[in-house]
């Protein structure tokens, strides 16, 4: 038998509430170690070394390419980038399906598609915008992503291809002199584009693509709450992107319902929870006009009092949580 940290967690608390007295702890200590195993942290390093090792062979390709880029042919660069996108993906061939080095060497084929894709833009000039080099990233990726099932490789491609939308709203017509932050359907697009990720993998795309862990959710979330949030506090200044409020007060509600009553996810409830704080603190500077010291303070008084008080919430209900 082995316990799980969230069971350790659990004895440890109620040993230190005085519940399990120093005779019972070391019988749950008998039955199974209450610290991390040799096993356990071997595992942790092989994770942490696999793909740290992929993004520094990775980067190491890249660098070679930048310091040798006069002296190398072009059909050598090409030739050497299609090698690296071979050896991962032929690495994963050939060991254990959905292991470390299985998902490691995927991931590191995600990663080489991309330099590969830029080698041939920039050897060619083939003219192509960036953004079209990270759709292009994303759309090669998506094969080694699904057969790896890591969070690893699916979090790399929704960083891509956000990236591939905030070049082509940047690049667009709509938008050439202001800026990305001076249009509120720009930010629309960008928190859209996360929301359809994040609904599609709420309701059973999580499960078909890769393990049982809900780092690529958050990441969504992130993806969502991060151009509502800015804009909605921009907005208080300029009326442009006035409307970025009620949806970051809409989106902001919807999760602490979802996040609470269907789904507990606490870090995605952090998120609302602060955002709101956020947003609601810049309105009330702004629409108040906070000009004097006392005033000011209490503005600050009441950030503090809203952020211990989400704080102690998450908190309440992260034990209980651990107490199920």
């Amino acid at each position: 038998m082995q316990w799980t940290s969230a069971q350790v967690a659990q004895l440890l608390k109620l040993a230190e509430s005085g519940l399990l007295d120093a005779h019972q702890l070391k019988a749950a200590a008998d039955i199974a170690p209450l610290l991390p195993a040799r096993r356990d942290w071997v595992g942790t390093l092989d994770r942490i070394l696999g793909f740290g090792g992929v993004l520094l062979i990775g980067a190491a390709v890249i660098f070679f390419f930048a310091y040798n880029w006069d002296e190398l042919h072009r059909f050598t660069k090409i030739g050497l980038a299609v090698a690296a996108l071979a050896a991962t993906a032929g690495t994963a061939m050939v060991v254990t399906p959905f292991g470390l080095a299985y998902r490691a060497a995927l991931f590191g084929a995600c990663v080489t598609t991309g330099a590969l894709l830029a080698l041939i833009g920039q050897t060619y000039q083939t003219g192509a915008d960036m953004w079209a080099l990270f759709a292009g990233w994303a759309a090669l990726m998506t094969p080694f992503a699904a057969l790896s099932r890591s969070s690893a490789s699916w979090a790399l491609w929704l960083i891509v291809l956000n990236a591939a939308l905030l070049r082509a709203l940047s690049q667009s017509l709509w938008f050439p002199l202001f800026g990305l932050l001076s249009h509120a359907s720009s930010l629309f697009a960008i928190a859209g584009l996360n929301l359809a990720v994040l609904i599609l993998l709420e309701y059973g795309l999580a499960r078909m693509l890769i393990t049982p862990t809900r780092h690529l959710q958050r990441l969504a979330a992130i993806g969502v709450f991060a151009p509502l949030v800015s804009g909605a506090i921009i907005g208080w200044w300029d009326d442009r992107l006035a409307d970025l409020a009620w949806a970051f007060y809409c989106a902001a509600a919807g999760a602490i319902v979802v996040y609470y009553r269907l789904r507990r996810d606490l870090p995605i409830l952090a998120l609302a929870l602060y955002g709101a704080i956020a947003v609601t603190t810049a309105a009330f500077v702004v629409k108040v006009q906070v000009e004097s010291f006392i005033a000011l303070n209490l503005v600050g008084l009441l950030v503090i009092a809203a952020s211990g008080g989400a704080g102690m919430w998450l908190t309440r209900l992260y034990r209980e949580s651990r107490s199920q």
